[in-house]
């Protein structure tokens, strides 16, 4: 029986409606970043031209690799393995870009260093035509005019690598100056040790570009594209990115990663408007980063606080200040993870409630109001501010009150009131312009509302009806600050 040492024959056709699930553009792609992964190539010239009457175009791929093609048989043999495969930083690993592409060709020439080799109708044949250095890769290819000017506009989408001058059709590739760029941890694939790969981690550049006119954001490998992002910039990695043997599409938990990754690196220049993205919100779950974290909770709920169940009258002083609550079912379980690690946001009861403390200066029964001012060392105009205080609340009251004044200028509280004892109404001399009259009657017409309604009641028609009422009695006070 007659044998061979081949295992396997593949089908032309097959492979080519294999390679062109995702269209045959992507394919003119492979003979670009093959040459950019030589070492030494300071150069690499597409050429993409339509033949005239045919439903045709005519590609040509030059580059000026020291070394040309190392081996033409790797021009046809599909899965040996690269010898780019242990370098996360090259592109190629797979070693099939060539094959898929010539799968679609009707013709294609390679001329390298070593030889060359000729594919047509008959099949393929070696050649003894060489160049001096470099490689010439020339297909012709099935291609539709709306084809070939998807294939332009991708092609013109890459990124060329610093001292590699690129072009299309004669038009030079600017280098693309990144508005961000760190190193950061990502997985990449590289070589394990029985063959195929393993996946690892590792630290590479992360590099963020602005969009073209007219583009869309995509994640890039080393300068080419690979998947779509949903973040409004062009993302490259500086390694290999774990791909599909189609190079179309990355895992899901990658993508995420990068978008993440990005988000950290971007905290500061996100808008408030793409701070309520969708993209930001999922990368928000895991942000390590904890400046990033209080930056964007910032963006994407302004002056707020978290919902205290224990302080429903900070809450309420909260709102009255203009501040947000955020409740807990406006975040997911991994973004509450990350404010409260990053302490992006405060309880409603830490930002707004009253503490009790003492210290220099101060007196050590402080009531409810936090750093009382001693009298000894109160001003002129403190001491006005009190006899302003007292007249008030006894004309428009009847009340005979005493008066704290206190400092806390960490504390969003302007004033208080204590109902027990006759009543006591605190002023923080912090938060609040103690010689402006329109201001201080303000603070005093809500203060002195509570000594009629309860301090938690400040969204009640009592309360307001209250304000109302002593608002309209202060027009009888003659007594000015």
């Amino acid at each position: 029986m007659k044998g061979t040492t081949q295992w396997f024959t593949v089908d032309k056709a097959g492979l080519a409606a294999i390679a062109t699930r995702r269209g045959t553009a992507p394919l003119l792609l492979e003979p670009v970043q093959n040459s950019w992964d030589e070492e030494g190539v300071t150069f690499v010239n597409v050429d993409l031209k339509p033949i005239d009457g045919k439903p045709q175009v005519q590609l040509r791929v030059e580059d000026d690799s020291p070394d040309g093609f190392r081996d033409l048989a790797d021009a046809y043999t599909l899965y040996k393995q690269s010898y780019k495969i242990g370098n996360p930083e090259q592109r190629g690993r797979f070693n099939c870009g060539e094959k898929f592409l010539l799968s679609v060709a009707s013709r294609a020439r390679i001329v390298s260093t070593t030889g060359s080799i000729f594919f047509g109708p008959e099949g393929r044949k070696m050649g003894r035509i060489k160049t001096d250095t470099g490689s010439v890769l020339t297909a012709t290819l099935k291609m539709k005019r709306e084809e070939f000017n998807e294939a332009l506009v991708l092609l013109r989408s890459m990124i060329p690598p610093q001292g590699i001058k690129t072009t299309i059709n004669g038009e030079v590739l600017r280098h693309r100056k990144p508005i961000a760029e760190e190193l950061r941890t990502l997985q990449t694939e590289i070589n394990g040790e029985e063959g195929g790969f393993r996946l690892t981690r590792r630290r590479t550049t992360i590099s963020i570009h602005e969009l073209l006119e007219g583009e869309t954001p995509h994640l890039y490998e080393m300068g080419i594209q690979v998947d779509k992002l949903d973040c409004p910039w062009h993302v490259d990695i500086s390694q290999k990115v774990p791909l599909s043997v189609d190079r179309g599409s990355v895992r899901q938990a990658f993508r995420l990663e990068v978008e993440r990754n990005v988000a950290e690196m971007m905290a500061d220049m996100i808008t408030e408007e793409q701070a309520q993205a969708g993209w930001i919100v999922t990368a928000f779950e895991k942000m390590e980063d904890d400046d990033s974290v209080r930056s964007i909770t910032q963006k994407r709920f302004g002056d707020a606080v978290s919902y205290d169940p224990s302080n429903p009258e900070a809450n309420k002083i909260a709102l009255d200040s203009g501040y947000s609550i955020i409740r807990g079912r406006q975040m997911s379980k991994g973004a509450w993870a990350s404010v409260r690690r990053a302490e992006a946001l405060s309880p409603a009861g830490r930002r707004f409630g009253v503490s009790l403390s003492s210290g220099d200066g101060v007196d050590e029964d402080s009531g409810e109001g936090g750093l009382t001012i001693s009298e000894e060392v109160w001003t002129p105009e403190m001491k006005r501010l009190v006899e302003y205080t007292k007249e008030f609340a006894w004309h428009v009251s009847e009340a005979s009150i005493s008066v704290r004044l206190f400092e806390q200028p960490s504390s969003g509280v302007e004033g208080w009131c204590q109902r027990s004892g006759g009543g006591t109404i605190g002023i923080n001399t912090a938060r609040i312009n103690i010689g402006a009259q329109a201001e201080v009657d303000a603070l005093l017409i809500h203060e002195c509302a509570h000594l009629k309604v309860d301090c938690s009641d400040h969204m009640t028609h009592r309360f307001g009806d209250e304000c109302c009422r002593i608002g309209a009695r202060l027009r009888t006070l003659e007594t000015t600050l």
